[in-house]
């Protein structure tokens, strides 16, 4: 019993004196880190920073630099609190200077008293990591641009289109930063897919905003798609052809003397149609030059009714008579 309650008193001392020396050992370190805390020490340090004061009617042409570096002096208590600041630098542009076209610069120097009343007290402001700062700035430009649709259209069949897509609107508005309004010509769509097509459209879709041009400005954000569908029905004429090229004096025989244009046209337009609206020709010098024995008919004109033409035949044979 006695050698039981002997080593309890041996294991509690042990523990009592290890209890002591990490206490010791924390103070220590904790004295050792006030010392070295109440020491003045030169660092860099990145603080994020906002503009002001951009020089009548000019704007970033694009996203400038937000942070800064800076060489600072001080305690590292005073150091250790600047750093967990949360609040941003201001630096105003007013006194920028043009190094032609868009390009700006501005001598980091000059806003040394701006930025040290800024900084935590018994801060020193030391020196800036960079001697020059540089910015693209311009003018606000607005512009016009076309709508292009990207669409996917299928129609069931005996279907199409009646008239042309209508896009509401067709054009838009954009401004913002010149540098980046004068890159952009034109604006797309979302893809809009429509399958088994048997009636009129009406779909809004949005504008496929352009990346890499963050700051533009768009008048909308999506279009109206209209279009008119109704059924349709084939039909043909048989249309004489134009010889083009045929040397003077020249007799020719052609088999066929004609040429059938095959056609799709809405209900709604079938009696608008007739056979004196297309013109077919053929080149006899292009037969010639590629010692064809045939000439190629090709559809010059046509109305905008009709879709999905054929010519019948594809290729007319010829004699020339001497």
């Amino acid at each position: 019993m006695k050698v039981g309650i002997t080593k309890t008193l041996l294991k509690n001392r042990t523990t009592k004196k290890q209890h002591i020396l990490i206490l010791f050992l924390l103070i220590s370190a904790l004295f050792w880190l006030l010392s070295k805390l109440s020491k003045e020490y030169e660092t860099k340090v990145i603080y994020n920073v906002v503009y002001s004061d951009l020089p009548s009617s000019k704007l970033f042409q694009n996203t400038p630099n937000n942070q800064l570096e800076l060489y600072i002096r001080g305690t590292g208590f005073k150091l250790l609190e600047e750093q967990m600041r949360t609040s941003k630098l201001k630096i105003n542009l007013r006194n920028v200077v043009s190094n032609g076209g868009y390009q700006y610069y501005l001598v980091s120097k000059s806003k040394t008293l701006q930025i040290q009343k800024q900084l935590g007290k018994s801060i020193q402001l030391k020196g800036f990591v960079k001697d020059t700062l540089f910015f693209e700035l311009g003018f606000n430009k607005h512009k016009k641009i076309p709508v292009i649709p990207n669409l996917d259209f299928r129609f069931k069949s005996g279907y199409n289109l009646s008239n042309k897509v209508y896009l509401v609107p067709d054009s838009i508005q954009v401004n913002g930063p010149e540098i980046q309004v004068d890159k952009i010509s034109s604006i797309s769509t979302e893809l809009l897919s429509l399958e088994d097509i048997v009636e009129d459209v009406h779909h809004e879709i949005p504008l496929l905003k352009p990346k890499g041009i963050d700051k533009l400005n768009f008048n909308v954000d999506v279009i109206q798609v209209v279009a008119e569908v109704e059924k349709f029905t084939e039909d043909s004429f048989e249309v004489p052809f134009i010889i083009e090229g045929l040397p003077k004096g020249t007799k020719i025989t052609t088999y066929p003397k004609n040429v059938k244009i095959v056609f799709q046209v809405g209900l709604s337009n079938y009696k608008k149609i007739s056979a004196n609206d297309f013109k077919i020709v053929c080149s006899y010098e292009k037969a010639e030059n590629e010692d064809k024995h045939y000439l190629l008919p090709r559809l010059v004109e046509k109305p905008n009714l009709v879709s999905a033409t054929k010519l019948v035949p594809n290729r007319i044979e010829y004699l020339i008579q001497k």
